[in-house]
């Protein structure tokens, strides 16, 4: 099956737009990033029109590939330039309300380890 047919629909300046468009949903707007790929075909069958200056189903569909397309490239460029960290360090941190839980909930736990094994000592003590 031959379908170079496909790469003759792609649209450079749609291309531009709908990456730009992608990285700024992916970036500022707060959501679900696998809504992305759906508002740039979209988004690119509506430029596909603009750009060719008339509404025609050949437009349409030239510009959803494209928009489409925008969200592999950006993959591309992702994996390729090893940019597959975490969007961001934000989403690592934790509040500290939260840090404080865990540093308390390690100090009871450590003093529960020191009792037992304390326990354990004199256990062993006093049979001898």
């Amino acid at each position: 099956m031959n379908l170079d047919f496909i790469t003759e629909m792609f649209i450079p300046v749609v291309m531009a737009a709908c990456l730009v468009v992608g990285f700024i949903l992916k970036k500022w707007v707060p959501g679900d990033n696998k809504w992305i790929p759906t508002i740039l075909v979209i988004f690119g069958a509506a430029l596909g029109c603009v750009a060719n200056a008339g509404v025609a189903l050949e437009y349409i569909v030239a510009g959803a590939v494209t928009g489409l397309a925008s969200t592999g490239l950006h993959q591309v460029f992702k994996q390729l330039l090893g940019l597959d960290t975490s969007e961001s360090t934000e989403d690592k941190l934790i509040g500290e309300v939260e840090a404080d839980e865990l540093i308390e909930t390690d100090v009871t736990n450590a003093s529960a380890d020191k009792e037992a094994a304390d326990a354990a000592e004199s256990k062993t003590d006093a049979e001898r």
